[in-house]
Formats: C-alpha cells, structure tokens, sequence
C-alpha cells in the first residue's frame, strides 16, 4: 500500500510540473487608465494644525503667577521663525480668536458657588520649532489648572507672508480661506 501512495505521489508531481508553460517577453504596455478625481488645493508654504492642550499638561511656573505648557511644531522652520509669521488661535465657544487675548469664563467652587473669571493667554514662538503658551489669572490665583482647550497653530513662510499684507491675520477665517486650509 505504502508502493502505491508513492507511485501516485510521484504520478501527480510529474503531471505537475509537465503542465507547467514557461512564461514569454512581455507584451505592450496598455492603454493608460482615465484620469482621477481632482484632489483638494492645499498650500505647501503654509502648516496648520489643531492642537488640544489637557488640564494636565499646564505646568506651574513657581512664583511666576502663570501655567504654561510647551508645544512642538517642526514647521516652524529658521525662516518662519526669523521672518514668516507663527500665529495661534483658541477656540473661544466654537470660534477661533487669536492669542495673545483676554478669555473669560465662569468657574464652580467646591461650595457650589459659581465665578466669572478671567485669564490672560499669551504665546511665545521658540527658535527650535514649537510654541510656549502662558495662562495668567486675573487674580494670579494658582490653585486650579486651566481646562482643556484646543488652540489652532499657523507657521506662515516668509516670502507668502510678506507678500500678502491684506489679510486680517486676526480672522482666523480670514486665514484659512486664503491659505485653503483644511481644519
């Protein structure tokens, strides 16, 4: 019986590899296919990107009254940094404002007790390629973490940004249906 499996088992190779062709030149290259859909316009001068900042990630500077956090943004280039322009925005119930600015909101005590507060955002462009935010406190009161807020960073190169004065950088919708960028 073990003759038998081992006759089959060659039988079968043999037929196999007979039935093998060996394959020819290649042919002609077809006809080139119809052509995409168009992509999105974008705008290789100009990077955009929303960043969100956690309670968690503000850092108390000691004796400073502030909270900061460093963020890292590659495309803040020596160009940009020495002549474009880094802009950045916090969204502001739903909209866009541009920072430095003076946001205000209200605050719950742990007695219930409900306070309209203000804080001062600044921003700090870094030579190395990101962006330092500072948060102050009307009332320099370090006890509680800012909140989670998402900020909205524009590395702008230089030679789009010096030629193009007309444009309210303050808006950032402005910015954004110049630029054609994508939120």
């Amino acid at each position: 019986m073990k003759k038998l499996s081992v006759i089959c088992m060659t039988i079968l190779a043999v037929s196999f590899l007979a039935s093998c062709t060996k394959v020819g030149p290649m042919g002609p290259q077809g006809p080139q296919g119809p052509q995409g859909p168009a992509g999105q316009d974008g705008n290789a001068n100009v990077a955009s990107s929303t960043v969100t900042i956690r309670s968690s990630d503000w850092q108390w500077m000691n004796n400073s009254g502030q909270w900061m956090v460093e963020v890292d943004y590659p495309a803040i280039t020596n160009n940009v940094y020495n002549h474009g322009a880094v802009l950045v925005y916090m969204d502001v119930d739903g909209a866009w404002s541009q920072v430095p600015l003076t946001y205000y909101y209200q605050d719950r005590l742990d007695d219930g007790t409900v306070i309209n507060c203000a804080a001062s955002i600044e921003v700090a462009t870094l030579s190395n390629g990101g962006v330092r935010l500072f948060w102050t406190e009307s009332d320099f009161y370090d006890g509680a973490r800012p909140n989670t807020h998402d900020f909205k960073i524009v590395a702008i190169e230089a030679t789009l940004y010096n030629s193009r004065g007309d444009i309210d950088y303050s808006n950032y919708e402005a910015v954004k249906t110049v630029f054609q960028l994508a939120d």
